[in-house]
C-alpha cells in the first residue's frame, strides 16, 4: 500500500511539473516577450505589404528582408525614381533623377515618405560628363552646400566642400 501511495504521489508531482513547464513556455513566446532595442521583430507575411516590383535591399541570416527598393526607369533605361521601403513594405522615401541630352544625371530630388520634396541636388558636368559641381539645397531651394570636383591630368580627383556662402568646409583628395 505504501509503494502505491508513493508511486501515485510521484506521478502527481511529475504531472504538476509538466503542466508548470508547459505554462512557462507559453508565457515566454516571442509575441509576449518584449523586444530589446537591438532585436528586430519578425512580422507575419500578412503584415508585410511589399510593393510589386520591389526587391530586398539586404536580408538577415534568417532570410528576412531588412528593406526593399523599387526603380522606375525611362525608355532609355535611366532610373527616374528610386523608392526605399522598410522591412514591412512601408515607403520611407524616394529619389527622383533628371538627365541631360547626353544621358548624364543633372538633378536629384529627394522626397519624404509623404511624397513631399525634402531636398534637391543640382549637378554640373564638364564636356566629358564628369561631375564638376554639386549644389545641395533644402526643400525650398535654399543652398546648403557646394561640392566642387577638380580632375588632374594624372587622373587624381580633388573635392572641396563649401557652405552656402562659399566658405571652405572640407578639402578631400
Amino acid at each position: 500500500m505504501m509503494k502505491r501511495l508513493t508511486s501515485l504521489l510521484l506521478i502527481l508531482i511529475m504531472a504538476i511539473s509538466v503542466v508548470s513547464l508547459t505554462a512557462c513556455k507559453k508565457s515566454d513566446t516571442p509575441a509576449e516577450k518584449p523586444a530589446s532595442a537591438a532585436e528586430t521583430v519578425s512580422a507575419t507575411e500578412a503584415e508585410i505589404q511589399v510593393p510589386e516590383g520591389a526587391v530586398p535591399i539586404a536580408t538577415t541570416a534568417e532570410g528576412n528582408a531588412t528593406g526593399y527598393t523599387k526603380l522606375d526607369k525611362d525608355e532609355d533605361g535611366h532610373v527616374t525614381r528610386d523608392y526605399t521601403y522598410d522591412a514591412l513594405g512601408k515607403l520611407q522615401g524616394s529619389v527622383g533623377y533628371e538627365y541631360d541630352e547626353n544621358g548624364f544625371s543633372v538633378k536629384e530630388i529627394r522626397y519624404g515618405s509623404d511624397g513631399s520634396v525634402a531636398a534637391q541636388v543640382l549637378i554640373e558636368r564638364n564636356e566629358d560628363g564628369f561631375e564638376t559641381q554639386r549644389t545641395e539645397m533644402d526643400a525650398d531651394g535654399n543652398v546648403k552646400m557646394y561640392v566642387v570636383t577638380e580632375y588632374s591630368e594624372d587622373g587624381a580627383t580633388f573635392r572641396t566642400k563649401y557652405d552656402a556662402d562659399w566658405n571652405v568646409i572640407e578639402d578631400e583628395e
